[in-house]
């Protein structure tokens, strides 16, 4: 008689489990159409996406030597423009939709180690701001994330179930991985050791042959990269020097608060969670038989390995570029943070199967408390820089000469800027190549002493004020305050700030602007940045000197 009650009881926990799933898939949907949006125009790293897409061949691979990207990126990137064509709206939604598929890619990983529905994952990495922002904008941050996600997940089956085609598809999901982010090859490493260390401890030496061969095989297409991208790091590296791991964690902090106070202690916590049970459960041996399976005990061991490798990997490949990084850099290891939590959490559920909802009531309060926090920070515009080209577009006339300072954002004022008047940069960087101007920086321009480096583009001002027109300055840099002398350096490298690209832009729009001071032009700012969520990299000022007498530069 009880029979019914029980079948009742059954379907009604799978009701609910289906509920809570859905409703946690649609508040990891609806952050993502609220950033496509609220994104706006391509800020400068898109456009220098779409003019690579636009590239012929010989081209393209020249360009590929200053990008963060391997081909895959380019190839989908071409394909959509092809089909879709290159317009803001186009390749923005091609952005969002890989933003989209990480949610599928992130359950069809948890699935391949037994993990019904991800939990962790879903709220942990897929309501985390940076991935939704910069995951889903017009780069290929999205698409190295999903192709790790399936690497790892192919990894984990191919340990399991060593067939034929499980290795095959390794091989593919190898190659995928490695060709679509230069952060996936060392966490490719990471991966198949660990998974090979599993396999050496159960005693399947031909898994570890396998692994180590699939391995070698991705490492050899990378041998272009090794040899044409790589020494251009090591460049930038050798002018900076060593950089401290501080400035990158520090970072990350800034990057893993964006998501909230609620998402910050959570995830710190469920991460210690996820590393604690199974080294607990290495050390000491379950005495339940459901503790005492393999696929458990592989589990077990692979979660912490995995965790240390994947984490000295990713640091070390931060440290290696030498660079400053940015929110988006860490968007690897908050994946390996967020996997710990799910598969952590996932052996405690399996030891203690009645902590199944406690883990999903969590699960979806922590949902709600972080979409909360979320959904305001991801209606984040790209630039302002769209709307300022099309402003100046209207206002100026020609004879006038618009000045963008830095260079780097001239590339996205290129893009949208349609008036009459000239612009160039200070110095002017090679507008045919702009993607790579730091390189002539470094190589022409920084080693003169700033006064003889842009002594050129004064000579430019000059005449476009003696003549009587006006000079607009679009610039990301931070203006001195008024009667404050300009900076002054000597040739790179200063004995103080070294090849900061940053110090000598400033000292070249300082003096600049202290020069037409001096010559009588009066200047008034008349676009200050916008109050609102926008990219602080293309949030520039723009200032408009005019000539108040005659002249005399």
């Amino acid at each position: 008689m009880t029979e019914p009650a029980v079948i009742s009881t059954v379907a009604g926990r799978r009701d609910w489990r289906f509920i809570a799933r859905l409703l946690i898939i649609v508040a990891l949907i609806v952050p993502r159409c609220l950033a496509y949006s609220y994104a706006g125009g391509l800020w400068r790293d898109e456009v220098h996406s779409v003019d690579m897409a636009n590239f012929s061949s010989s081209e393209l691979f020249f360009a590929l030597t200053n990008d963060s990207f391997p081909i895959c990126w380019q190839v989908i990137l071409r394909t959509w423009i092809a089909l879709f064509g290159n317009s803001d709206e186009s390749v923005r939604l091609l952005g969002t939709l890989i933003g989209i598929a990480v949610i599928p890619a992130m359950w069809w990983t948890a699935r391949q180690f037994g993990v019904a529905f991800p939990w962790w994952m879903m709220v942990l990495l897929g309501l985390d701001p940076s991935l939704i922002v910069f995951g889903g904008e017009v780069r290929g941050y999205g698409l190295g994330i999903i192709t790790l996600l399936i690497l790892i997940g192919t990894a984990w089956r191919t340990l399991e179930k060593p067939t034929v085609f499980q290795w095959f598809g390794l091989t593919l999901a190898a190659l995928l991985a490695v060709q679509s982010s230069f952060t996936n090859c060392s966490l490719l490493a990471a991966t198949f050791i660990a998974c090979g260390f599993v396999a050496l401890y159960r005693s399947r030496y031909r898994s570890c042959l396998g692994f180590a061969l699939v391995g070698m095989l991705a490492a050899t297409s990378m041998i272009p990269y090794v040899l044409y991208v790589f020494p251009g790091m090591s460049v930038a590296k050798s002018l900076f020097g060593q950089v401290s791991w501080t400035g990158p964690m520090l970072v990350f902090n800034e990057a893993y608060l964006w998501g909230g106070t609620t998402r910050a202690v959570l995830g710190r916590a469920l991460v210690l969670i996820g590393l604690l049970i199974p080294l607990h459960r290495l050390i000491v041996r379950p005495g339940n038989s459901l503790e005492q399976t393999v696929d458990s005990q592989n589990l077990a061991l692979f979660v912490p390995l995995f965790f240390l490798l994947g984490t000295t990997a990713v640091w070390s490949y931060l440290l290696m570029l030498g660079v400053s990084t940015q929110y988006w850099y860490h968007l690897p290891w908050l994946t390996i943070l967020a996997l710990t939590a799910e598969l952590g959490t996932e052996l405690w559920s399996r030891w203690q199967p009645q902590r199944q909802f406690l883990i999903a009531g969590i699960g979806i309060v922590a949902c709600v408390l972080i979409f909360r926090d979320v959904a305001p920070r991801v209606r984040y515009q790209m630039t302002t820089i769209d709307s300022i080209a099309h402003d100046l577009g209207r206002v100026v006339r020609e004879g006038d000469l618009v000045v963008v300072t830095p260079w780097y954002i001239g590339i996205s004022f290129d893009h949208y800027y349609h008036g009459s008047a000239e612009w160039m940069n200070l110095p002017d960087v090679n507008r045919d190549r702009r993607h790579l101007g730091y390189r002539e920086l470094i190589g022409r321009v920084m080693p003169l002493p700033p006064p003889v480096a842009i002594r050129d583009e004064l000579e430019k001002i000059e005449q476009v004020l003696v003549a009587g027109n006006r000079v607009w300055w679009v610039t990301a840099i931070e203006v001195s305050p008024e009667g404050a002398p300009p900076l002054v350096l000597v040739g790179a490298p200063d004995p103080r700030y070294g090849w900061s690209e940053w110090a000598y832009g400033s000292a070249w729009q300082q003096l600049a602007f202290a020069h037409m001071q001096a010559a009588g032009a009066t200047m008034q700012i008349r676009t200050a940045p916008r109050s609102t969520l926008v990219n602080p990299h293309e949030n520039p000022y723009v200032y408009v000197f005019e000539p108040s007498k005659v002249l005399r530069l």
